[in-house]
């Protein structure tokens, strides 16, 4: 225990700090200041980037561009979640938004048996995917980039086979209608369903032996194992509840888009949300998890992209541009990702 103990107490940042015992004074302090202003640059950015559109972006105002902002980025929190703890284990999870196309086809070739039940079965079929990409990380020790990897392929085509490559529009009403569209105090049930869960998440990471298991894992899985630590069961958990979290963000994706469509829905996703995690001070060596970051980082993102729209910036350089911004984020993250 006194090594599990001491593993909690020290963070990554902690340990860059303690390899340079000639750290001292003014020296340290300067170095705890930038750890600092890095670990903000986040919220920083998404604090100006705010502002900037008040200011200059037309429309941005609108009470209904903020609820279709948070329509669209709410089901991209619930999967950087998940991203944020497999990076946390030192892994990644390549395979978030084919999952969630998943989740959509399945709810698609089930609307007969009603629409409770295709949602319950979505979530399911990304419980599956996490699993099994869990169980090829843990027993067959497949570098979780290349076993995600082929998940992403393999769902994503195993999606689109089972619509035949065609979109089916959901009826007008129930259930599935109803959380795509309704709303609770001017915002919609998604948001509210992703602030709990990133309630939850935080609470699991930092008071749950299974979250506190993961961060030791990503810490140093020789050490955590000699800890007496289940690695096996933790990448199990970690990657299982990936797959949930995706599974019911594909259901949120396929009732706001009224439709079951594995050729659009979750479509690069896997990648705003891994940068959203890093961005958001999720180091990719491990070790550490900040739910805040994740979701500010992913807040970041989803109005960088309609700032793009709102200002009429062609498509292609708006990626361009997002691709920059992106690096210059994780410069200012260097030493911790």
């Amino acid at each position: 225990m006194k090594l599990v103990s001491g593993m909690h107490a020290v963070g990554v940042d902690d340990q860059s700090l303690r390899r340079t015992p000639l750290m001292t004074g003014p020296n340290r302090r300067m170095t705890l200041r930038l750890s600092a202003i890095r670990a903000a640059s986040v919220y920083v950015a998404l604090g100006l980037l705010i502002v900037f559109d008040l200011v200059f972006t037309p429309g941005f105002r609108n009470p209904f561009v903020v609820r279709s902002l948070l329509f669209e980025a709410s089901p991209i929190v619930l999967i950087a979640l998940g991203e944020a703890l497999a990076i946390g284990t030192r892994g990644i999870d390549l395979s978030v938004g084919s999952v969630m196309a998943l989740s959509s086809a399945v709810i698609g070739c089930t609307l007969g048996w009603g629409q409770t039940s295709g949602m319950a079965l979505g979530i399911v079929a990304g419980l599956a995917c996490g699993l099994f990409n869990g169980f090829l990380i843990s027993v067959f020790r497949i570098a979780p980039m290349i076993s995600s990897l082929a998940l992403l392929v393999a769902t994503r085509g195993l999606a689109q086979a089972m619509l035949g490559g065609a979109r089916i529009d959901l009826p007008f009403d129930g259930v599935l209608a109803g959380i795509g569209q309704t709303t609770l105090l001017g915002f919609p049930i998604v948001a509210f369903v992703a602030i709990i869960a990133a309630l939850c998440f935080a609470f699991l990471v930092r008071r749950t032996l299974p979250g506190r298991f993961a961060i030791f894992v990503g810490a140093s899985s020789q050490a955590a194992m000699l800890a007496g630590i289940p690695v096996r069961t933790t990448f199990m958990f970690v990657y299982g509840l990936s797959g949930i979290l995706a599974g019911i963000a594909g259901v949120f994706a396929t009732a706001r888009l009224g439709a079951a469509d594995a050729n659009y829905i979750g479509v690069q996703f896997e990648l705003d949300t891994i940068a959203a995690a890093v961005i958001g001070g999720t180091p990719l060596s491990g070790g550490k998890v900040s739910v805040p970051g994740t979701i500010a980082g992913v807040l970041l993102l989803t109005i960088l992209d309609a700032t793009f729209i709102m200002n009429n910036v062609n498509a292609n350089f708006a990626q361009i541009l997002k691709a920059a911004f992106i690096i210059g984020a994780l410069y200012l993250q260097r030493g911790r990702a």
